[in-house]
């Protein structure tokens, strides 16, 4: 169930994920549309889990 906690975790979460899967992903020092899908899919994966982790859902 989705709860502000864990919106909130999430979005927090993917922010700070955001960035270094880009610096991740990337090669030979540019960007290109695929790198960005990666690094994209790759940070929600990680926000999802922090969100499911660290959120409080009802018990």
């Amino acid at each position: 169930m989705l709860t502000a906690s864990r919106a909130a975790w999430f979005a927090t979460a993917f922010a700070f994920a955001v960035p270094a899967t880009v610096i991740m992903f990337r090669s030979e020092g540019t960007l290109t549309r695929e790198t960005w899908v990666k690094a994209l899919l790759f940070a929600a994966s990680i926000a999802a889990v922090a969100a499911i982790v660290l959120g409080k859902g009802k018990p």
